[in-house]
């Protein structure tokens, strides 16, 4: 059962790799890009920007991310930090995408 089992992934890979085409193809055609995935993205840099601007022990309360465009896409990610109510930190941080496809930050506020 285990080598008949083998044998059928070792058929699949072969049969999807189409006789080892695949291994000169580019890679961005492979990867799959939901809007999910770049807002990900987009929180995630906002928040490394965060820490590497403000460097703080506080944690991410939460961090909200808006899109307001799609060509070229534009991010507008609102964080908030632990704390206080009246002491927490306030950060609204515009993420937009570069010619290029890579996303980078475009503005950073201090709200709080």
């Amino acid at each position: 059962m285990r080598f008949t089992f083998a044998l059928v992934l070792a058929g699949l890979s072969i049969a999807a790799c189409q006789g080892g085409k695949c291994a000169g193809s580019d890679p961005k055609f492979l990867q799959i890009e939901s809007p999910d995935n770049s807002i990900r993205a987009a929180r995630r840099l906002a928040i490394d920007e965060l820490y590497t601007r403000h460097p703080t022990r506080a944690l991410v309360d939460f961090a909200n991310v808006k899109q307001t465009s799609t060509q070229p896409a534009v991010f507008a990610v609102h964080i908030e930090m632990t704390g206080a109510p009246d002491a927490r930190a306030i950060y609204d941080v515009e993420v937009s995408e570069t010619p290029d496809g890579n996303l980078s930050v475009t503005g950073f506020t201090k709200v709080q």
